[in-house]
Formats: C-alpha cells, sequence, structure tokens
C-alpha cells in the first residue's frame, strides 16, 4: 500500500511561524482534510528537504529552464547538507548564473525549510488554491505545496 502527504512549507526556508499560528493551521487542516490519517506539524533547528517522493520528475534551471541533471543536484545536496541545509549559491550547470538548491524549479514541487504541515492521505486531492491562500494567512507567509506519494 502506498501513502500519500500534502506538506505546505514556507517559501522562506528559515521561517517558523508561532506555535498560535501553527495550532490554527493545524486545526483548520484537520476541517479541510477530516479523513486525514494524521496531521503533523513539523519544526526543526535545521534546514530539512521536503520531497515529493515518487512524484518527482525532473528540475529545471529558474534562469534559463534547462533540465537540469540529476547527478549535478545530487551531488550539491550532499555538499549542501551539514547537519542541515545551508542553501549556498551554486553556478548552474546550463547558464552559469547562480542559485541555492530551494531556488531550482522542482517538477513535482519540493521544498527546503524548518517548518512545515503536512496530512497524511488526506483524501482531498489537490489542495485548492483558496485553502493555499487561507494558509498563508494563518501562517504569515507565502507557501509551498508538496505532494508526497511513497
Amino acid at each position: 500500500m502506498s501513502d500519500n502527504w500534502i506538506a505546505l512549507v514556507p517559501d522562506d526556508p528559515r521561517f517558523v511561524p508561532d506555535a498560535a499560528k501553527q495550532n490554527r493551521a493545524r486545526e483548520r487542516f484537520a476541517e479541510i482534510a477530516p479523513e486525514a490519517d494524521e496531521i503533523e506539524i513539523k519544526v526543526s533547528e535545521k534546514v530539512v528537504f521536503f520531497d515529493c517522493g515518487g512524484n518527482f520528475e525532473r528540475l529545471g534551471c529558474p534562469f534559463c529552464g534547462v533540465e537540469i541533471p540529476v547527478e549535478w543536484w545530487q551531488e550539491r545536496m550532499g555538499e549542501d547538507h551539514d547537519d542541515g541545509f545551508k542553501l549556498a549559491a551554486y553556478t548552474m550547470p546550463c547558464c552559469g548564473k547562480k542559485s541555492t538548491l530551494n531556488e531550482l524549479v522542482y517538477e513535482w514541487p519540493q521544498a527546503f525549510g524548518r517548518f512545515a504541515i503536512d496530512a497524511m492521505n488526506p483524501n482531498i486531492g489537490k489542495l485548492d488554491d483558496k485553502f493555499k491562500r487561507e494558509f498563508e494567512d494563518i501562517l504569515g507567509t507565502k507557501l509551498r505545496v508538496v505532494y508526497q506519494h511513497i
């Protein structure tokens, strides 16, 4: 059996909302996805990676749109991680401009952050944009939506 998650991660990888906002977001997620197996708040001291699991298709340069080789990305992930991700700027192999791993274009979306709220097997399909905006208002930050399939 496979599992699916919808994770909401701040655009700013170092942003962590206060506890009251986290709890309100959890309550709202429970209202939107009442059949979810679990809704979890995740807070880390260090920046971690929130991946899309089996949904991963490709990654691209945020400047020129060229597909980035997975091997290049894996090497940068290894270089960047030292008890958490530093998110240093790396020279892109395609156009020579500098980008962090967080700025790459991931298909399906992935994210880096110290905070996330996720729902396991939420049974709601894609999160409606109006709910994303509502969570952004509740948490006080722009969000990325990561759909993880394992």
